[in-house]
């Protein structure tokens, strides 16, 4: 078994957030019972740029995001290719009118490897729960 996490829930794993709690409690069910985590392989640039964007803004110091880049390196994401993903995310894109086409091979990637897909953007998650019902929101998070 394998869940699909969008970069947002990780940040929220390294750096204390509304919604903090969920997300560690999501990434510790998923170790505890040896849920494979994947994401596409922009990922790592999308999470480390997240954090960058903390600092620069003044949310958070240089000292805990050296802190936060260092547990971001521990976790086992496996970064998927996204090129066979590229029509698929388009149409998502489209057909669901998302701003942000990497918000789409997040999804394409999770309906392609059968699995949840789980986001805290509440944007991208209102947009396609209806009828996406693998795309699973940070905010709903019960332990499985």
């Amino acid at each position: 078994m394998e869940w699909c996490l969008d970069a947002n829930v990780v940040i929220k794993v390294v750096v204390e957030e509304k919604l903090s709690l969920e997300a560690r409690t999501l990434l510790s069910n998923a170790f505890a019972n040896k849920i494979s985590l994947i994401a596409p392989h922009f990922f790592d640039v999308e999470v480390f740029g997240a954090l960058r964007k903390k600092v620069y803004s003044g949310e958070i110091t240089q000292e805990s995001a050296e802190i936060a880049f260092s547990k971001l390196h521990t976790l086992p994401v496996q970064l998927v290719p996204t090129s066979r993903l590229l029509d698929r995310a388009w149409e998502i894109g489209k057909q669901y009118n998302l701003r942000w086409l990497y918000d789409a091979f997040y999804v394409a990637l999770a309906e392609k490897r059968s699995c949840l897909l789980w986001t805290a953007d509440m944007e991208l998650y209102r947009a396609v729960k209806d009828k996406l019902t693998f795309v699973k929101s940070l905010e709903d998070y019960a332990s499985p």
